[in-house]
């Protein structure tokens, strides 16, 4: 496994600024689910302060590599670090799984030497980034694209706009545990929102504030509870600190419990311009939450309500449907999590392992 900048999920939240997400959450039970089917898994990850460079978990074997935490260099150097540990250590391995592009593009360098197949598994879609960066990482997206022997795509739109570059593909979901998440009795009164995730622009944070800031005037009995962080987050602070909302708002900033956060909340909001499926969204389901999304993983009106992104008035007009149907809004939870019971790692693993087997048939 190439890509995930930490293992296991979490550990690397005491020393980074921008914790791990999606990736490493997805690499992690992966990884686990793999080794329960009695597979090996070699893990190249990050080291930080107290772990041990060499670490054996089982069937999971971790190598920690050193990296140069700088904003603007900590992707790289870590991954081309880890390019000359998975060269060291490929004699190991069957397959080269790499997740995400900049993983890609050394995870091809290493199959080309070594002849061991890539799979690569894009994670979504090249956004939010500013060009000369946006335009390095589309062409690691198209050297791993076009390297791998199998793509494992877990967003249907980002299969649609890259599929045409490799015919070997197919789309697997991101997967959950769903004994992670409870469906338990509310004990508070007002109605709560959450936002779970980055906070970044594309996925829709400062709309979810001029939102609530307009549903507040109408409907003052609800809470916004953002738990994240991200390049936005000075600018989020700044705007709850200047405007009417502040006494109506729980700023948690980045957390590594992210099922007792859920838990307390009523209404899930991710109105993104993203085309991944985040982890984040499959947890809200899991958890029974009303979700309001721009993602299309929801069915409108049976499973969740869809906005279109960035659209701060109808994300409003969605937020006070809720407030004012709450109680009938509920069943929407109630559906998400009976729907999200397909996508359990349980299912979704064996899938991935005839995937692998494709790459080295």
């Amino acid at each position: 496994m190439l890509g995930s900048k930490e293992y296991p999920f979490n550990s690397g939240s005491a020393y980074e600024r921008r914790p791990s997400g999606g990736i490493e959450k997805h690499v992690d039970k992966l990884s686990k689910y793999l080794s329960k089917n009695g597979h090996d898994v070699h893990i190249i990850t990050r080291k930080f302060p107290g772990q041990k460079s060499k670490e054996d978990c089982g069937r999971i074997h971790v190598y920690r590599t050193f990296y140069i935490p700088n904003r603007y260099l900590r992707a790289f150097t870590f991954n081309m670090f880890g390019f000359l540990k998975a060269f060291y250590i490929a004699n190991r391995v069957d397959i080269i799984h790499c997740h995400a592009p900049i993983a890609g593009f050394f995870g091809a360098i290493v199959s080309k030497l070594t002849g061991k197949p890539m799979v690569f598994t894009p994670h979504g879609l090249i956004v939010g980034w500013k060009i000369p960066l946006k335009t390095i990482l589309k062409l690691f997206e198209h050297i791993s694209l076009k390297s791998a022997k199998r793509v494992i795509f877990v967003s249907d739109i980002a299969r649609k706009k890259l599929a045409r570059k490799n015919p070997n593909n197919t789309l697997l979901t991101n997967a959950i545990d769903l004994d992670d998440y409870t469906f338990g009795r509310r004990k508070w009164k007002e109605i709560r929102f959450i936002f779970l995730g980055r906070l970044e622009r594309f996925k829709g944070i400062m709309n979810i504030l001029e939102a609530f800031e307009m549903l507040i005037d109408r409907y003052p009995n609800t809470k916004l509870i953002i738990c994240g962080d991200g390049s936005e987050r000075k600018r989020v602070i700044e705007f709850i600190e200047s405007k009417n909302i502040k006494k109506k708002t729980e700023f948690i900033g980045w957390t590594n419990e992210p099922e007792k956060i859920l838990s307390r909340s009523d209404v899930f909001l991710l109105p993104s311009s993203e085309s991944g499926q985040p982890i984040a969204l499959l947890e809200a389901m899991a958890s029974g939450k009303i979700i309001i999304t721009s993602l299309p993983y929801i069915q409108d009106g049976k499973t969740g309500l869809l906005v279109k992104p960035e659209d701060t008035k109808e994300l409003y007009r969605k937020m006070l449907y809720v407030c004012k149907n709450f109680n009938k809004c509920l069943a929407l939870g109630k559906n998400a999590r009976n729907a999200v019971k397909k996508l359990s790692w349980d299912h979704v693993i064996k899938r991935f392992i005839e995937e692998y087997e494709k790459a080295i048939a």
